[in-house]
C-alpha cells in the first residue's frame, strides 16, 4: 500500500507504511499504522489500512474496533455501530468501546439504548466524559434531575469542561433556575464561545426576558456556529412570529422540523404558521405528524379540531374539542376551535367573551411562547369581527 500523495504524513507513519508494503500480512504493524493515522487525523489513510486488513482478516477484533472509531469520525453512525458490535462479539469489551457504541446510538437518536451502554459504573470511571453523554441521554428521555446530577458529578472532577457546563446550564434553565443557568453558561462560554447548549440557554433566557433584539442576535450567532440546531431555528421562528412575520418564521420552523423531528412543539408551531398563511392542508399534515409522536397530547387534538372547524367539519371539530379538553382542560387549541365555531354561526359576543376568558387564564412559563402564538391568532380573529368586509390581513 502506498501513501496517497495528497495526504500529509508523519515520518513515523511513512516508515510504518513502507514496512506494510513489504509485509502486508503483519497485523501488528497495520494496527500501529492505523493508530498513527488516526492520531494525526489522516482518516483516509486509516480507512484504507483498515479495509485492506479486514479484507484479509474479517474477524480481527482490534481492527473492527478501530474501524468503528474511524466510522464515528466520518459520522457514519450505523456503520460504526455494526463494526463496534462485531468487535464486542469477538472479545473486545473495553469501556471505551462501549462508550463508542453508546455515542453511535445517541447520534442515531436511540437514547435509551445509548444509556444502557453507559450505565455500568466502570464506563464512567474509565471515561469521565461518559457522564456528560449519560446526561444528554437522560435529558432526551425526560429525566432532567438525573441529568443534572450526572453533570454535577462530572464537574467535580473537571470543573472547566465547557460541554458539561453548557449542558447543565440548559438543564437548569429548563427547570426555571435561570440565575444558576446564567452562571454556568457564562463559565461555559468563557471556555468555548461556541458551546451549543450554553448559546441556546442564553438566547432562550433573553427571549423569556422579553428582549427580542438580544435574543435574535444570540439565536443568529448560535445558528451560524451550529446550523443543524433545531431548537435554535425554533427559537428564531417564535421571535419572528412575535413580530408578526409569519413568512420569515415559516422558513425557520421548517428547518427546525427537519433537524428536530421528534419534538411535538415544533410541529405545532409549523402548523400554526401554516394556518396564519391559509395553508390548512399543510397545517393538518403537521398536526398529524405531532399525533404520531404522542396520541395523548391534548394540544394536538385541539389543533386537529381547529383544522376541522376551518374546513367546515363541525361534528369532527366538536369531537376533537371534547377529546382535547379531556386530555388538557386548559388547552388553548381546543378553545381556538370553539372560537371558530362560534364565529361561524355569528355568535361574535360569545366569541369575544371566550377570547377574554381564555387569555386571562394563567399559563405555565414553559408554555408561554406557545400560548402567545395561539393567543395572537385568537386576537386576530376577534379583531376581524370589528372590521369592515375584508378586514385585516395577518401577513
Amino acid at each position: 500500500m502506498t501513501l496517497p500523495t495528497t495526504t500529509p504524513s508523519t515520518a513515523r507513519l511513512e516508515r510504518l507504511l513502507s514496512y506494510i508494503e513489504r509485509d502486508a500480512t503483519n497485523l501488528k504493524l497495520r494496527k500501529d499504522a492505523v493508530r498513527e493515522a488516526i492520531d494525526t487525523g489522516q482518516w483516509g489513510t486509516a480507512r484504507e489500512l483498515i479495509d485492506a486488513g479486514l479484507q484479509a482478516e474479517p474477524a480481527e477484533a482490534d481492527l473492527l474496533a478501530l474501524s468503528g472509531f474511524a466510522y464515528l469520525q466520518a459520522q457514519h453512525y450505523g456503520d460504526a455501530e455494526q463494526a463496534l458490535l462485531a468487535a464486542l462479539a469477538r472479545g473486545v469489551n473495553a469501556p471505551d468501546l462501549r462508550y463508542n457504541i453508546a455515542f453511535a446510538d445517541f447520534m442515531q437518536r436511540r437514547y435509551a439504548e445509548a444509556l444502557e451502554w453507559l450505565t455500568p459504573p466502570d464506563v464512567a470511571q474509565a471515561l469521565p466524559l461518559a457522564l456528560t453523554l449519560r446526561a444528554r441521554c437522560l435529558h432526551h428521555l425526560g429525566r432532567p434531575l438525573e441529568a443534572i446530577a450526572d453533570c454535577k458529578a462530572r464537574l467535580i472532577a473537571t470543573p472547566d469542561d465547557a460541554d458539561t457546563l453548557g449542558l447543565v446550564a440548559l438543564l437548569l434553565y429548563e427547570q426555571r433556575q435561570s440565575d444558576d443557568a446564567m452562571e454556568n453558561l457564562k463559565a461555559a462560554l468563557r471556555q468555548n464561545p461556541r458551546q451549543l447548549e450554553a448559546m441556546l440557554a442564553l438566547a432562550s433566557i433573553q427571549a423569556d426576558a422579553q428582549d427580542p433584539e438580544a435574543a435574535s442576535a444570540s439565536f443568529q450567532s448560535l445558528l451560524q456556529a451550529h446550523p443543524q440546531c433545531g431548537r435554535g431555528w425554533l427559537g428564531l421562528a417564535l421571535l419572528k412570529l412575535g413580530r408578526m412575520r409569519p413568512d420569515e418564521a415559516r422558513h425557520d420552523i421548517e428547518f427546525a422540523a427537519e433537524h428536530l423531528p421528534e419534538h411535538i412543539g415544533t410541529w405545532h408551531v409549523l402548523a400554526w404558521v401554516q394556518i396564519m398563511q391559509g395553508d390548512v392542508a399543510g397545517a393538518e399534515q403537521a398536526f398529524e405528524r405531532a399525533l404520531v409522536l404522542d396520541r395523548n397530547f391534548g394540544e394536538t387534538h385541539g389543533g386537529l379540531a381547529v383544522i376541522a372547524a376551518l374546513q367546515g367539519r363541525e361534528d369532527d371539530a366538536r369531537e376533537g374539542i371534547r377529546r382535547a379538553l379531556r386530555l388538557n382542560p386548559q388547552g388553548l387549541s381546543a378553545h381556538h376551535a370553539e372560537l371558530l365555531l362560534l364565529k361561524r354561526h355569528g355568535r361574535d359576543a360569545e366569541a369575544k367573551a371566550l377570547v377574554e376568558s381564555v387569555l386571562e387564564q394563567p399559563t405555565p412559563q414553559g408554555d408561554m411562547r406557545y400560548r402567545d402564538l395561539v393567543a395572537v391568532h385568537m386576537k386576530y380573529l376577534e379583531a376581524q369581527a370589528a372590521q369592515p368586509s375584508g378586514g385585516v390581513v395577518l401577513h
